[in-house]
């Protein structure tokens, strides 16, 4: 089937030089009257179905419901997921916090117990201006390197 709306049946005999009834006018075409009854058909089913433009505002009104209902979805969206974008930085806040406190509460125990060891060092050192004979004896690192180690259960005395 041809792309016409017309059948296109049998070939008509070629009368292309016969006159239309009483007339001076131009010879009468049947190829072109044909051609216009195949064009007319086509235009008779297709105008039909070409919108309207109550047909385009009604479509249009329908795309800006549509637009709006997005708008509002994206608008809800959006706001869910600043109030979980400020809840993850306000957890992320308390727990960047919580270990500040830590490493500070930490350094300062440390300088704490540094600073009591350093007195208790200071307290077991001879006065300043006393001879080095009065000072408390120390074995050499000779003396520490021949020493036998300790036995399996001996108690030794801190140094």
């Amino acid at each position: 089937m041809s792309m016409n709306a017309v059948n296109s049946g049998p070939a008509e005999p070629e009368n292309k030089r016969a006159l239309v009834a009483g007339g001076g006018g131009p010879p009468y075409d049947n190829d072109m009257d044909h051609r216009l009854i195949v064009l007319e058909t086509r235009f008779d089913t297709i105008l039909p179905t070409l919108a309207t433009k109550a047909d385009l505002a009604e479509l249009r009104l329908d795309f800006e419901r549509m637009f709006f209902n997005l708008q509002a979805k994206l608008t809800d969206e959006m706001n869910k997921l600043r109030i979980d974008v400020h809840n993850g930085l306000m957890n992320m806040t308390k727990w960047c916090v919580a270990i500040a406190i830590t490493v500070i509460l930490g350094v300062a125990g440390q300088s704490i117990y540094l600073s009591k060891q350093i007195s208790d060092l200071a307290a077991r050192l001879p006065p300043p201006g006393t001879p080095a004979a009065a000072a408390p004896h120390r074995p050499s690192a000779a003396q520490l390197a021949s020493a036998s180690p300790p036995q399996a259960g001996a108690i030794t005395a801190p140094r």
